[in-house]
């Protein structure tokens, strides 16, 4: 043993970690947004310098873990990272949240971990952002009748985001769970944010935009729900057989994907698509390429966001917390190599 030691000396190499507490402070809604919306811009203009391999999944009786990989040149350095997210129901027993995750970034010069940090309140955070820059290039108003489908944890940042972009004239929500209701009724009262909570989808017909964010694996939404509905963030199909919207409201729609690839494998058109409903072809665009100029959207079209979280997201939101933790020395050393 000891001829071994000799031979893998400690590295004189630094890693960092970013607090719980710290993250919480330092990624704000303001530096979220500006980090995703950087990382669609980098995705639909400079693809050729973004390496983001489609996620792998795991699945368990109660969930799934993923693991999403990212490489991106961003001002001027190449950075490497990874997350790894699970999703357990059963975490609701054990008084967790059902997401749970961490992200490490890695020196793509060295292959050293450069820094970790939690991924769950990232994961909220770069979500509820990219729904809000979603938003922003495809709702052309300043003002919006919202509804939100699904009172859980994405239900709470995505308010916050939206409200971010424009005004929220009227908010409605909606979940079959009640005691969901509860808890996010009094978080809408403590941010001071009126709402009305519908007693049937079909309440949602006259919103502008619509939000649903629910787990499903059988269509909740059909089209009387969504006569008048201009947008709808479809975030909750982010795995293979999930499924919020039924087919019929993908075809009389404009779809438009975070990545096209993945959303084939797990978003909101994964399930139509195999069933032969849904073609790829009438997929119109990525958000990227409508955040770069490349596409552009003409006609009064009903939109669909078809959001299924996507590695750069990460990649560029840890970058920049890490960047703000290290300039306000905010980083702990990690003894790791």
């Amino acid at each position: 043993m000891e001829a071994l030691k000799k031979e893998f000396p400690k590295l004189s190499l630094k890693s960092f970690y970013i607090p719980y507490e710290i993250s919480q402070k330092l990624l704000t809604p303001e530096l979220s947004l500006k980090w995703v919306e950087k990382a669609y811009l980098w995705l639909g203009s400079k693809r050729e310098k973004v390496q983001m391999p489609e996620k792998l999944y795991f699945f368990y009786q109660d969930g799934d873990m993923r693991v999403m990989p990212a490489v991106a040149e961003i001002d001027s350095y190449v950075i490497s990272g990874i997350k790894t997210i699970s999703v357990h129901l059963d975490n609701l027993k054990r008084k967790i949240p059902t997401v749970v995750g961490f992200y490490t970034l890695v020196d793509s010069k060295t292959g050293a971990l450069l820094c970790i940090m939690d991924a769950t309140y990232l994961t909220a955070m770069r979500t509820g952002a990219s729904v809000a820059v979603a938003t922003k290039y495809l709702y052309n108003e300043k003002s919006a009748r919202v509804g939100i489908v699904g009172c859980g944890t994405q239900a709470r940042t995505q308010i916050l985001f939206v409200s971010q972009i424009l005004k929220v004239k009227e908010l409605i929500i909606y979940d079959i769970s009640a005691k969901a209701i509860e808890r996010f009724s009094e978080f809408l009262r403590r941010i001071k944010v009126n709402f009305k909570v519908a007693k049937s989808l079909e309440e949602f017909s006259e919103c502008d935009i619509l939000i649903t964010a629910t787990p499903s694996k059988s269509p909740i939404i059909r089209e009387e729900h969504v006569k008048n509905v201009k947008l709808i963030n479809a975030i909750g199909a982010d795995g293979p057989g999930k499924q919020e919207l039924a087919p019929e409201i993908l075809l009389s729609s404009l779809v438009i994907v975070d990545n096209r690839e993945q959303a084939i494998y797990g978003g909101e058109i994964n399930v139509p698509l195999k069933n032969g409903i849904f073609t790829e072809d009438k997929i119109f665009a990525e958000l990227g390429e409508i955040v770069a100029g490349r596409k552009k959207i003409t006609g009064g079209n009903r939109i669909i966001f078809d959001s299924t979280g996507i590695a750069i997201l990460d990649l560029f939101v840890s970058w920049g917390l890490y960047q703000k933790a290290l300039k306000a020395k905010k980083v702990k050393i990690l003894n790791l190599h």
